[in-house]
């Protein structure tokens, strides 16, 4: 006896569609055939509702929501060119702004070569009239407040990425938790330090906010467990590799019998080179950022802890804040913080 042939499953369509999106069916007519606006949320939810179902006419939805998106210019103002941490993220931010569903995000990102804040302020004004929002990674100075608090009252939102801005600029921050990142650092130099003794602490400059909160947790989470560790104060790497290999250099020859050393700030490369050259028992190590610099130094067992950012995370967080305070809500109000968890790495994680 043969087997009953089941029919074949039935397209789903516009009313398929129209329902599933909670809207009316003359309301899936207009975004297809564009006889009149159709609010950008709902021909989102429309095109979410074709794609779930699989309606044949879905790939003509979704040309009508990307022909209606709003071009939103973003741009960046990144730390150096040659740090691997901040090539990564230009990388990231490129492709969250081509992923990004909300408008035609073009992105213009720039490079700050060195600390000076009031060369930091004039590159920021100059992108007033260039971009609808800006993305910057720079020091917490009264000249960079001054022109972040401009660009604010001029309707360009700003938004701090990695080491935040005052409050009073209104800026947004997308980045880590830093006073939890320097307790973190803290907990694994106590946990693989042979016994307490000397740490060191390096950081490019305390004018940025991460780098300074990363060092008060640190040094107070020691102080908080055990009276016996040293705490010199801080090495500057001035953020270059150079100088920061030279530093470190002076500071092993000087203290041979570091127990540990954090490194919270840029120049990490100066820093590995010289712990490379470090002949005898080298310190626990524990820096930021995964990059091919710092998991080499894992795997060599230079470094035993790298603290990172989630690099896809911030950028995609940083690209979506921006289109936000550019295309709903008022450019003039404060944005938010965008707090990222910490990506722990280990030798036995890379």
């Amino acid at each position: 006896m043969s087997e009953p042939v089941s029919p074949p499953p039935r397209r789903p369509t516009l009313q398929d569609v129209a329902r599933a999106a909670g809207v009316s069916l003359s309301t899936v007519d207009r975004v297809i055939n564009l006889r009149a606006n159709v609010r950008a949320d709902t021909a989102r939810r429309i095109a979410e509702a074709a794609a779930r179902l699989g309606f044949h006419g879905r790939g003509v939805i979704e040309q009508r929501l990307l022909e209606q998106r709003r071009t939103v210019r973003l741009g960046f103002l990144l730390w150096k060119r040659n740090t691997a941490f901040y090539r990564g993220l230009a990388d990231g931010l490129a492709e969250a702004a081509a992923a990004c569903v909300r408008a035609q995000v073009r992105v213009t990102i720039g490079y700050l070569d060195n600390l000076d804040p009031e060369a930091t302020a004039a590159r920021m004004l100059a992108l007033r009239g260039e971009v609808d929002a800006l993305g910057i990674v720079a020091a917490d100075h009264p000249a960079v407040r001054e022109a972040a608090t401009a660009l604010r009252a001029a309707s360009l939102p700003v938004a701090a990425l990695v080491s935040e801005l005052a409050a009073s600029t209104g800026a947004g921050y997308v980045g880590l938790d830093n006073r939890r990142v320097g307790r973190t650092a803290a907990w694994f130099v106590a946990q693989l330090a042979r016994q307490p003794g000397a740490v060191a602490l390096m950081v490019g400059s305390q004018r940025f906010q991460c780098q300074e909160l990363c060092e008060l947790s640190f040094r107070s989470f020691l102080r908080e467990h055990s009276e016996d560790w040293e705490l010199p104060a801080p090495r500057l790497t001035l953020e270059d590799e150079t100088f920061a290999y030279e530093n470190t250099l002076d500071l092993l020859s000087g203290q041979p019998d570091l127990a540990g050393l954090y490194v919270g700030g840029g120049g990490i490369e100066g820093v590995l080179r010289a712990l490379r050259e470090q002949r005898g028992a080298r310190p626990v190590v524990v820096c930021h950022d995964l990059t091919p610099v710092t998991r080499a130094a894992l795997n060599d067992g230079i470094v035993q802890v790298v603290l990172s950012h989630p690099l896809a995370e911030l950028a995609r967080s940083a690209v979506d804040l921006l289109v936000e305070a550019a295309t709903g809500r008022e450019a003039t109000s404060a944005l938010p913080k965008r707090i990222l968890p910490i990506q722990i790495d280990i030798p036995e994680s890379v």
